[in-house]
């Protein structure tokens, strides 16, 4: 009787852990790749409606997964945007305004700039890595501990820019710590001077692959951050690739689109690669930029162009208004995929407002990551949403934006600008270039959105650099705001 008693025990055992195996199998947490591209325009990929060049691989993402339409980065600068993504809270809830605010502030004699976040509230990655998944990342970090991150592994780490290509040491200027040049960047290049010489583009996307290479068949799933510096200045771009943009007319948007290329290729060559190891359809892949296309007044063309103009937009807009640096859609509304083949619908578009804050809860949820306690989230768990339990609803009642002088709140429809205290109501839905205020024909949208607005900013601290405002606008530029995209 009791040897029988121990068969059925060790047979209930086997059993329980057979079916706890798979049930493990089937319910393996995803791998998590987000990939960031710096000053992408929201109308550069071509599958949102780019002309100039082809993105054959961001595209095949999308159709991979969900294009979102109304997707929002926190604000229109690189570092603000950046604290927004890693915490999954708005930055200006830590003083975070603008990319002065990340900068040591007068008279300060300690020059190591320090993390401007609580140690209490726990970056998107520190929360996976305290769930058991191994992070990385690549590329831009662009917030102050530079070159300290809270990352397991980091490769090819820069601060804010870089030269694309290496000097006679090898080094990049401005990557992992190696020094800029004395002259400054080489500001426009077709490189490299050397031969084979690694395009840091290149450089980052080979790392994320060696590095899933090297985890791939470990126990624990992993969490991969690719922060492309391109194409932010320098416009630096690859010989090579010139043949490729030879019909865009504007030097210096030949040299944007070879970096848009490059983007494009490593894009591909990942997935490539996730699905020649099976990996694809339980990686998260997300792709996005951290704000909209270059500002004009920060490039000058060289003389010797023969398009110069002082109000080159670098990017292609999508029909918005504005660019980097300002609240106009532009400059904050962005190119937004999300895929997970064996999870999400795909070859879909989202067309309610979505963030770049959700990308914390949402991740998370996915992955079975539990929220740390202390930190404070201001995004929103959008996988309800894109799985149809909430077909008509908005994830978001507002969103909102906040720099000293500048402001803007989306709610559905409406949308309302503020600069210099001027104030704006546009309607997104017929008129998404911003061409019309009309506010005094809404004044109950104009008064609820500013209401929500003054609440909004006052819960927030003052800047942590009040000696520098945040945007000062020269008054051609701000005549400027809608100029003709560059062919």
């Amino acid at each position: 009787m009791i040897f029988k008693v121990f068969k059925l025990f060790v047979l209930v055992v086997v059993i329980s852990v057979e079916f706890i195996s798979a049930q493990n199998k089937v319910t393996k947490r995803p791998n998590i790749i987000i990939i960031n591209a710096d000053d992408l325009g929201y109308g550069d990929p071509s599958c949102y409606g780019g002309k100039l060049f082809e993105t054959k691989n961001i595209d095949r993402l999308a159709k991979e997964g969900i294009k979102f339409t109304n997707g929002y980065v926190s604000s229109s600068v690189c570092s603000p945007s950046r604290h927004g993504l890693l915490t999954g809270a708005y930055q200006t809830r830590f003083g975070v305004q603008w990319n002065h605010d990340t900068y040591g502030l007068p008279g300060q004699k300690d020059k190591k700039r320090k993390s401007l976040i609580p140690s209490e509230h726990r970056y998107i990655n520190q929360a996976f890595s305290e769930a058991g998944y191994i992070t990385a990342m690549a590329g831009k970090i662009g917030i102050p501990t530079y070159p300290e991150t809270t990352f397991d592994h980091e490769f090819s780490l820069t601060s804010a820019g870089c030269n694309y290509f290496p000097d006679k040491t090898g080094g990049y200027g401005g990557v992992d710590g190696h020094p800029k040049p004395k002259g400054g960047w080489t500001m426009t290049q077709w490189g490299p001077d050397r031969k084979g010489e690694e395009y840091i583009t290149d450089r980052c996307g080979r790392q994320t692959i060696e590095f899933i290479e090297a985890n791939k068949n470990k126990e624990n799933p992993f969490f991969f951050y690719l922060a492309f510096n391109a194409p932010h200045t320098p416009l630096q771009a690859k010989k090579v690739d010139r043949k490729r943009v030879k019909h865009i007319k504007s030097e210096s948007m030949k040299l944007y689109a070879a970096m848009v290329l490059a983007i494009d290729d490593n894009v591909g060559k990942i997935l490539d690669y996730l699905d020649k190891e099976g990996l694809r359809e339980n990686t998260i892949v997300v792709f996005l930029s951290d704000n909209g296309p270059m500002n004009p007044i920060h490039f000058q063309e060289p003389d010797w162009w023969p398009d110069n103009s002082p109000y080159h937009i670098m990017g292609q807009r999508g029909g918005l208004s504005g660019y980097k640096g300002i609240f106009r859609e532009a400059g904050i509304r962005i190119p937004y995929i999300m895929s997970w083949p064996g999870h999400l619908e795909q070859n879909t578009t989202y067309e309610k407002t979505v963030s770049t804050l959700d990308l914390y809860p949402t991740l998370c949820s996915a992955a079975n990551v539990k929220l740390p306690k202390i930190t404070h989230l201001d995004g929103v768990n959008i996988l309800p949403y894109l799985q149809g339990g909430y077909t008509n609803e908005e994830p978001h009642d507002y969103l909102f934006w906040y720099a000293n002088r500048m402001g803007a709140v989306r709610s559905g429809k409406w949308k309302l600008y503020i600069e210099d205290n001027k104030h704006y109501l546009f309607d997104l839905e017929n008129d998404v270039s911003e061409t019309t205020n009309v506010s005094r024909e809404n004044p109950e949208a104009m008064q609820d959105l500013f209401g929500a607005f003054i609440a909004h900013r006052n819960e927030m601290p003052p800047l942590r650099n009040p000696f520098i405002r945040p945007i000062d606008l020269p008054s051609d530029a701000v005549k400027n705001l809608h100029p003709v995209d560059p062919k």
